[in-house]
């Protein structure tokens, strides 16, 4: 069996690591002979401070499905298309809008309230890669919106969906998750596996598609956008993951 896990706020709640409890029962998992990914919104870039000492052998699906790491191999499937990206830095550059622009490794961003977004700490911790001028960006694998502003947010998003792109909303955030047409989690994890096979923990909207098509779907925490979903729904504890992760040596799951 393949187990997927997304990783901000289902194994990691401080966007620096994950509890060492979780990980040793991941291992258990993987020593029962189970399949382990991980699949995230952040690129394989900033997965690395998470999995690296851990799971750096095992398949990563990063940038909500823009790009992969199998083996020691990155892989971009698909980046946002010339023209939409072109139509996105003018959105930027019209409304002087904060963004994080995911290359296949080197990124551009600016960011002028981390209050808000959370997010430079997440940012190439380890050092990796280079922060470069916008416009050498050559393939856009994943862009975020950040910071919008709140009376001009339906305003933005109305512009951008005009687009042929995939969008995440974060309405806590403000802000917005682009990659290609018809990328998302799902689309990638299907490409190297069947997800009929697939137990996935998951915990926000750019998790759904996967969640839906898994054949046991797992949510973690209270995200009212997925109480529509069917799967078992459980709260962000570090005990209770740890638990329901265990639970799956016990084979219960197949059926």
């Amino acid at each position: 069996m393949i187990v997927v896990f997304d990783l901000d706020g289902t194994i990691c709640f401080d966007g620096k690591k994950i509890e060492k409890s979780l990980i040793g029962a991941i291992k258990d998992l993987e020593n029962h002979g189970y399949t382990i990914v991980f699949a995230s919104a952040r690129p394989i870039r900033d997965m690395m401070p998470l999995l690296k000492q851990d799971f750096f052998e095992n398949f990563f699906i990063g940038g909500n499905g823009a790009i992969v790491k199998e083996n020691e191999t990155l892989k971009v499937l698909k980046s946002i298309d010339h023209e939409s990206f072109e139509c996105i830095k003018s959105v930027i550059n019209r409304w002087d809008l904060d963004f994080v622009i995911d290359d296949s490794w080197d990124y551009s961003m600016r960011n002028r309230n981390d209050a808000l977004s959370k997010i430079n700490d997440k940012i190439d911790a380890l050092h990796l890669a280079k922060n470069i001028p916008l416009d050498k960006i050559k393939s856009p694998v994943k862009t975020i919106l950040l910071n919008l502003p709140s009376s001009q947010y339906e305003n933005i998003l109305s512009e951008i969906q005009k687009l042929p792109i995939e969008i995440v909303r974060h309405r806590g955030s403000l802000s917005l998750d682009i990659t290609a047409k018809g990328i998302d989690k799902y689309t990638a994890f299907k490409r190297f596996f069947n997800p009929k096979e697939a137990v996935v923990f998951g915990n926000d909207e750019n998790d759904r598609a996967l969640l839906m098509q898994a054949k046991n779907a797992i949510i973690v925490g209270e995200n009212t956008q997925l109480r529509d979903l069917t799967g078992l729904f459980i709260p962000e504890n570090i005990k209770t993951i740890r638990k329901t992760i265990a639970s799956l040596k016990e084979k219960a799951w197949e059926n």
